[in-house]
């Protein structure tokens, strides 16, 4: 197979030049603050990419303080702020105003050569504003944002469009997802590269099928897969939703409605897996063995010993 890197425990494929790149824009160029955005559809991979550059050894070493916050469509400076915090500092603090915590994070940053990954921005609505609690000590500081949208008004020193894999990085990713470090079965390895062709390219979508896949090595059962996914009738990369449905529909019955329950949570909401969630909906209990199980070190986060991936973990 083809080149592999680990982002925690998390194995990435066809990212080297991507993040050759990255790492090229954060360490070089000029002292001065620079804004940095990784752009591209859902599920191409930005937040997997970043967090393999905020992770290298060498950006660990070069920056005093990384800090990574997570943006929602409708993002409070609050919010954005207190995760920043937190996140490159520790800091608990609670209850305080934007101005206290603007200030704090102004402060604590003052005179360190900083990275802060905002993951997932929307628009660029009060960024201005925000800018201001971001102090330029010509250090070499750098913001990285990733977005879905590549025309966000903003003043970025540097853009970097994310791809799609190739057919032949799919099937890496494909087949490490589903035998790790084992060899694909020949009897499996025309049907498990038609699937991972069939992807179009997108790391979300092979690894959701991944885990339908690892659920049953058998011929007969990937042929299925093959089958629901030939049935697909659009071919827009931006229509993927219509497979991710397959995932969902081949949960065990009684992990449906627990799955469900996660849209009571806010966009983009990190629960403590360490706390048991009793999942009740509908005045229907769900099974004592449907507690979440995060098996991957918190990258992969699996419904009932892995039949589907369908849950993002969190890392940073």
């Amino acid at each position: 197979m083809g080149s592999q890197h680990e982002v925690g425990n998390e194995t990435v494929v066809g990212f080297d030049d991507d993040a050759r790149r990255l790492v090229e824009k954060l360490m070089g160029g000029k002292n001065q603050l620079q804004i940095i955005s990784v752009v591209g559809m859902a599920g191409l991979g930005k937040t997997t990419l970043v967090k393999k550059v905020v992770n290298e050894p060498s950006i660990v070493y070069h920056f005093h303080v990384r800090a990574w916050t997570t943006v929602t469509q409708e993002p409070k400076k609050s919010d954005v702020l207190l995760g920043i915090l937190k996140s490159g500092f520790d800091a608990g603090i609670e209850n305080c105003s934007d101005m206290e915590l603007s200030v704090n994070l102004k402060r604590r940053l003052s005179g360190q050569r900083y990275l802060v990954v905002m993951d997932d921005i929307w628009d660029g609505k009060d960024w201005n504003d925000l800018m201001l609690c971001f102090p330029d000590d010509n250090v070499g500081s750098r913001i990285i944002f990733t977005s879905r949208l590549a025309n966000l008004p903003l003043q970025v020193q540097y853009q970097h469009p994310l791809r799609f894999l190739t057919e032949e990085e799919s099937w890496d990713l494909l087949q490490y997802k589903v035998f790790l470090k084992e060899r694909c079965p020949s009897s499996l390895s025309e049907t498990g590269f038609y699937i991972a062709r069939k992807c179009q390219g997108l790391p979300l979508l092979i690894v959701v099928l991944a885990g339908i896949l690892a659920s049953d090595r058998g011929t007969s059962w990937w042929s299925q897969v093959a089958q629901d996914m030939s049935s697909l009738a659009s071919k827009a990369p931006e229509k993927y939703m219509e497979a991710l449905v397959l995932s969902y529909n081949h949960l065990p019955n009684h992990l449906k409605p627990c799955f469900l329950y996660f849209a009571a949570f806010p966009e983009d909401y990190e629960i403590d897996t360490s706390v048991e969630v009793n999942f009740v909906m509908g005045g229907r209990g769900i099974h004592q063995d449907s507690k979440i199980e995060n098996q991957h070190g918190g990258q992969g986060m699996e419904f009932g010993g892995g039949s589907s991936r369908l849950l993002e973990g969190s890392d940073l």
